[in-house]
């Protein structure tokens, strides 16, 4: 059954059957979707990525980014058999916020000048949406997720958490005195650094369902979803140890860095009532008193 919000909802956007070919009701957090065709509501039981075909949650999920900016936007996409324009516009209900998904199939009306027919192009149209989707959600200089992507993906990871009773755990990390590095080869060899950085960590990391993103300038979060914080501590430990016991080759120069790690857990009893924001400020304060201690070392 659908609920008279979304009754009036649905009432005051009648207009758009005209210019969509399916509208759906998304809670991009629990990933939860009501169709609405030709009049018709339909609850269903797929998650809403399902649509998509790729057997996944969306990286680039335009929902997920309209739920937290409260802001319309829009992306293409396309599934097995069609490409697809996306408007997702966020609406505030009495309880929660909901985003409506506008989907127009696009797929006869996109035309790139390719040789090979229909399958050819079609393909490079998927190219380039991939491409398009990698550059929002990745960082240009190392390759991993940005922040964005954290942003949206971390509060999913944390409603799993609660729904599997399983833990979750967080390491940012820290590149020591990264700022002298740049004073003293030059800001060249400390993008060198960073990359090599990143390689290293992620070495350190195996399951699918781990990720990295890069925070902002030289720390990074690394979300270990089903890691409980004796796991994560040893993930950070054999990270920090990778760094101290690695040269750095960046063209003539050879660089010893390390890292300061701060480590935390989400409890699954009271994640639910624990912000994004507060998360992320717990794991700062230990990668803070890290540094504070004495700089290469784990705070948790």
């Amino acid at each position: 059954m659908i609920d008279d919000e979304l009754k009036k909802i649905l009432d005051d956007i009648k207009f758009v059957d005209k210019i969509s070919d399916t509208i759906r009701f998304v809670d991009p957090i629990q990933k939860k979707v009501i169709n609405y065709n030709n009049g018709n509501t339909d609850v269903v039981d797929n998650n809403c990525f399902d649509f998509w075909g790729k057997n996944k949650v969306c990286d680039n999920c335009i929902s997920m980014r309209s739920y937290n900016h409260n802001e319309t936007f829009i992306k293409i996409d396309y599934n097995q058999e069609k490409t697809f324009m996306v408007t997702a516009i966020p609406f505030e209900l009495s309880d929660r916020r909901i985003v409506i998904e506008m989907l127009k199939d696009i797929s006869n009306t996109m035309f790139i000048g390719a040789s090979g027919g229909a399958n050819s192009v079609s393909t490079e149209i998927h190219s380039m949406i991939d491409n398009m989707n990698n550059l929002a959600l990745k960082d240009p200089l190392t390759q991993i997720y940005n922040r964005r992507y954290m942003e949206e993906k971390l509060p999913i990871d944390l409603v799993n958490s609660v729904l599997l009773s399983q833990p979750l755990s967080i390491i940012m990390a820290d590149i020591d005195f990264f700022k002298k590095v740049n004073d003293t080869y030059g800001h060249l060899t400390g993008d060198c650094v960073l990359k090599s950085f990143t390689e290293i960590i992620s070495e350190c990391i195996k399951r699918g369902n781990d990720w990295i993103a890069r925070y902002g300038g030289e720390e990074f979060v690394v979300c270990l979803p089903g890691a409980n914080l004796e796991r994560a501590k040893e993930i950070a430990e054999q990270m920090r140890k990778s760094i101290e016991e690695k040269s750095i080759n960046c063209g003539e120069n050879k660089i010893k860095i390390t890292a300061s790690f701060g480590v935390c857990s989400a409890n699954v009893k009271t994640t639910q009532s624990e912000s994004i924001k507060e998360l992320i400020q717990r794991v700062d304060d230990k990668l803070y008193l890290a540094k504070n201690n004495g700089r290469n070392r784990i705070e948790f």
